[in-house]
């Protein structure tokens, strides 16, 4: 780290900043960044990082930032490793003085190349691009405000707005944020410093996840909250029992605080047993639905046996998981005659991230619930395996998920997902994932971002694809407009940008995972 302010110069930083003071003491000061100057704080701070360096007398306030020097900061900014090394570009060879950060850059999806081999280091930066690398870059919220010259549709948009929300960007004073013009050395600091101190405030959030299991052709969901309490909900059939023990072992679990059984389907609370003989349990859970089955019997008796605390919960009440996430009962049902119509149905918000949790509920209980409450949240665990008794478009439109989980086995003789669901997840143009495809799902989230570890579920194609493209009414650029008549599916990026010359996001039926090279779920693009 390069320490090159003077101690009056750190006395300013601290009482400005609130940054800590450092260690040693220079003399060297940018000769165009006077502490009068209003990126001087950004700056100052940027140096104390690291992340760039009092090489030279004067910064360079007013330069245009060239794409070598913003891979290199944006590499330095996340840590990522900067030592000389072969890449993928004939124009940055090994010997190349930043080759290690551009790899890096490129290799963490934040910066790609062209589609000629080249990486273009010279080429510069607009402000537009600019916001591109820093969503890439950093664990950003979802954002929804617009600015006159980067409305929804626009190729920079999601970028720009994740900028807003997070508070990086306000824009210009006009109500435009200029995504065209070149960016200089002076803004670049700017939202460098201002994304890093995010970066910084969510690292020191505690964190919920949320595993939906791979236990086949059932349910499990295991939930870690914030302050380490722990719930399962259901645990598959009695052959994934072990499974779900030994992958909660594997998760360092010594006690579940509270076990829910969603309702008493086999595939559901099969595995139940084998997870309560190997746990000390806090509270069980359970819908109170009777069922005659053995399964679910010897599950009760077991619950009995070993003394656990057992609650039969209400429609509206809240479970005691964590100060910081509401866990909350919108739906259960021990009377009705239909086994999964008597299922739990939870709502997890922390913060400004939510999660609902269908259990096999149908379409009836959905319009209840969508009725009774505000049932908007960022991730949904799909109704009963992704069967059409679930899952309604009319739903899905007021649930408004940024992700979709499907849990089913692939192949299963139920035809899971059914192409009713199928279509509803298009129409809404919401990413879906399955265990069926991707295994066990981790959603991981601070309560303002979130993760997920899987691959996305390609949601099938079944319209047909014309040969000649209709000439586009809509943003081609965008990554999300469909020209109609135009192929869905292409042999190669050259033939996808005579109809998309940007490429196309993964919300779009062109999109294809092998034309995705750095995973940041946009193919094809420059």
């Amino acid at each position: 780290m390069n320490k090159i302010f003077s101690a009056l110069l750190t006395l300013i930083l601290i009482i400005s900043m609130s940054l800590p003071a450092t260690t040693a003491q220079a003399e060297q000061v940018f000769t165009d960044v006077p502490p009068k100057h209003s990126n001087y704080n950004d700056i100052a701070y940027l140096l104390n990082k690291g992340i760039i360096s009092a090489d030279k007398k004067a910064y360079g306030v007013k330069d245009i930032v060239t794409r070598e020097e913003v891979a290199v900061m944006v590499a330095k900014a996340v840590g990522l490793d900067g030592t000389k090394r072969a890449t993928k570009f004939k124009d940055i060879p090994k010997t190349h003085a930043n080759s290690g950060y551009i790899q890096s850059a490129v290799e963490a999806g934040i910066i790609n190349g062209y589609t000629d081999g080249t990486f273009k280091p010279t080429t510069k930066v607009t402000r537009g691009h600019m916001a591109a690398f820093i969503a890439r870059a950093f664990d950003l919220p979802n954002g929804t405000k617009t600015f006159k010259d980067v409305k929804k549709g626009h190729t920079a948009y999601e970028a720009v707005s994740q900028l807003a929300a997070a508070k990086i960007t306000t824009g210009y004073e006009d109500g435009t944020f200029k995504p065209a013009n070149n960016l200089t050395r002076a803004h670049i600091s700017a939202f460098l410093a201002r994304a890093v101190k995010y970066q910084e405030n969510l690292n020191s959030s505690k964190k919920m996840k949320v595993h939906f299991l791979d236990v086949g052709q059932g349910d499990s969901i295991f939930i870690q909250a914030p302050n380490g309490k722990t719930m399962l909900i259901d645990a598959g059939t009695k052959d994934y029992g072990n499974t779900v023990v030994s992958y909660l072992k594997a998760q360092n679990v010594k006690k579940l605080d509270y076990i829910v059984a969603t309702h008493p389907d086999a595939d559901h609370i099969g595995g139940l047993n084998a997870v309560i003989q190997a746990f000390e349990v806090g509270e069980f859970i359970n819908s109170g639905k009777s069922h005659t089955t053995v399964t679910y019997e010897k599950l009760l008796e077991t619950v009995l046996s070993k003394n656990i605390r057992y609650k039969e919960p209400t429609v509206g009440e809240t479970i005691n998981l964590d100060s910081e996430v509401k866990t909350q009962v919108l739906a259960v049902d021990a009377k009705t005659s239909n086994t999964n119509d008597a299922s739990i149905v939870l709502k997890l918000t922390y913060k400004n991230v939510s999660f609902l949790l269908m259990g096999d509920a149908d379409t009836e209980v959905e319009a209840q619930i969508s009725k009774a409450y505000n049932v908007s949240v960022t991730v949904l665990k799909a109704g009963h395996h992704g069967s059409s008794t679930s899952s309604s478009l009319s739903f899905l439109k007021k649930v408004k998920p940024e992700a979709i989980v499907l849990s089913y086995a692939k192949d299963n003789s139920y035809g899971h997902p059914h192409k009713e669901v199928v279509a509803n997840i298009k129409t809404i143009g919401t990413k879906a994932y399955a265990t069926a495809e991707a295994g066990t799902i981790v959603a991981t989230t601070n309560g303002q971002t979130y993760s997920i570890n899987a691959k996305e579920f390609i949601v099938p194609i079944t319209t047909p694809t014309p040969t000649t493209p209709t000439k586009p009414i809509g943003d081609v650029s965008s990554g999300i407009y469909v020209i109609p008549g135009a192929p869905t599916s292409f042999k190669n990026c050259t033939e996808m940008r005579k109809y998309y010359p940007s490429g196309v996001s993964s919300s779009h039926p062109a999109y294809a995972a092998a034309r995705d090279g750095d995973k940041d779920g946009w193919a094809c693009e420059l």
